[in-house]
């Protein structure tokens, strides 16, 4: 599930949202969309119902052949991303190949 980032009139952050949620917001007037650094954002124009905020942990994993990356707070995973580690630098040097 993919999730919204909200910010309040302020840009302080709260808890992000589900994009349906966002929507109805945008909708009705409570909300005003926007990007921030490519990402769709939400702020809200009126005083949020809660201002909690969960603590939220991330987590990296640097492995020999995979890097992993996760972001979670206790009741939801935000991201959970794998990638391929860089394993062709070695072969490169080996071969005499030049930096650009």
């Amino acid at each position: 599930m993919q999730f919204v980032p909200v910010v309040d009139s302020n840009q302080r952050p709260l808890m992000p949202t589900t994009p349906k949620r966002a929507e109805r917001w945008i909708g009705s007037g409570k909300a005003t969309p926007f990007f921030r650094k490519g990402i769709f954002c939400v702020r809200l124009n009126v005083e949020p119902s809660s201002r909690h905020l969960q603590p939220v942990a991330v987590g990296i994993d640097p492995g020999s052949q995979r890097e992993g990356y996760t972001v979670k707070s206790k009741a939801h995973t935000y991201l959970n991303q794998q990638f391929h580690a860089i394993d062709w630098v070695l072969a490169y040097l080996l071969v005499g190949g030049a930096w650009l």
